[in-house]
């Protein structure tokens, strides 16, 4: 829907065009510190429209942390975070679906995260699953049920998110 004021375009963006440039975001500038590009450029380039004001129609959800993401969000653009959705080679690869009481267990373990201890946090949050169901990491990737938390930040642990562990 468009609408001209004063000069001024506005185009209410809707959960279709919302959902498409979605797919092009990894992240977002709560959980990608590397997070540049506000959401709105990527919405211009979905919707191939320029100069104009938009407003969403409700906030977008960060398919990586959860977060709410409003049209001046910085948010990272598919290359160098963690994916959005994961493709495993059935050959090489196990899947290990964990439960509530595993992710439980494992988040005991943190007591900072890339979000709160940026320059400390050096193991990555499967590394302790590895550790806690015995896996073999070289072939083993994580499914978990929901996002665990920080226990400093209470930010949410992914499983390749870089956690400090006690």
């Amino acid at each position: 829907m468009r609408h001209k004021t004063l000069g001024t375009e506005l185009v209410a963006v809707g959960q279709v065009s919302v959902l498409k440039a979605l797919k092009k975001v990894s992240g977002c500038a709560v959980c990608d510190k590397a997070s540049s590009t506000p959401f709105e450029s990527l919405l211009t380039n979905v919707l191939g429209i320029g100069g104009m004001e938009m407003f969403l129609c409700c906030p977008a959800e960060c398919p990586r942390c959860a977060s709410p993401i409003v049209e001046n969000t910085l948010v990272q653009v598919g290359v160098g975070t963690q994916p959005l959705y994961f493709e495993p080679n059935p050959e090489e690869t196990d899947v290990v679906f964990v439960d509530e009481p595993t992710l439980i267990e494992a988040q005991v373990f943190i007591s900072g995260c890339e979000h709160c201890e940026p320059e400390r946090a050096e193991v990555s949050f499967d590394q302790i699953l590895d550790s806690i169901t015995g896996c073999d990491p070289t072939v083993t990737e994580y499914v978990i049920c929901h996002p665990a938390h920080c226990s400093r930040c209470n930010h949410a642990v992914m499983e390749k998110t870089l956690v400090l562990a006690e």
